[in-house]
């Protein structure tokens, strides 16, 4: 099986079980053809969630995940990035944590910090704390 496919699936399982076992609605479009992978039914209100599998950063105590889609067409891939019409979060795990970032503008990738940079860096701008978008607090506050 592709690695990719594997690691995308297995981040989606984890994110639908984190969700469910803290008595969350959760549901999923039927087809393969949605910009979402999840629906959040929270306070009577519905969420589109994508799923994306993160990834470390060698540069620093970051992980990164994709804004982007890849889908094969018959003259190559064609590559879409995600906007706030087609989804309203991005979510992804990290070592048994789970993450909910708005989708506010079309980006290529997000980054988030788990600890203090070495280099003092840590007032830089659009610098993402992880513990900021910690799922079950970024829920708590819809």
């Amino acid at each position: 099986m592709n690695e990719n496919l594997k690691s995308g699936a297995l981040t989606e399982l984890k994110c639908q079980m984190f969700l469910i076992e803290n008595d969350f609605i959760v549901s999923k479009p039927i087809l393969d053809n949605a910009r979402y992978d999840l629906i959040l039914d929270y306070n009577n209100k519905l969420y589109k969630i994508q799923v994306k599998t993160s990834r470390w950063n060698k540069e620093g105590e970051t992980i990164v995940f994709s804004c982007k889609s890849q889908h094969s067409v018959s003259n190559g891939n064609k590559v879409m990035k995600y906007n706030p019409d087609e989804i309203d979060y991005f979510m992804t795990e990290w070592e048994g944590k789970f993450y909910l970032i708005p989708c506010e503008k079309e980006l290529s990738q997000f980054t988030l910090r788990l600890c203090d940079p070495n280099n003092n860096a840590r007032f830089v701008n659009n610098l993402h704390w992880a513990k900021d978008y910690l799922a079950e607090e970024v829920i708590k506050a819809l």
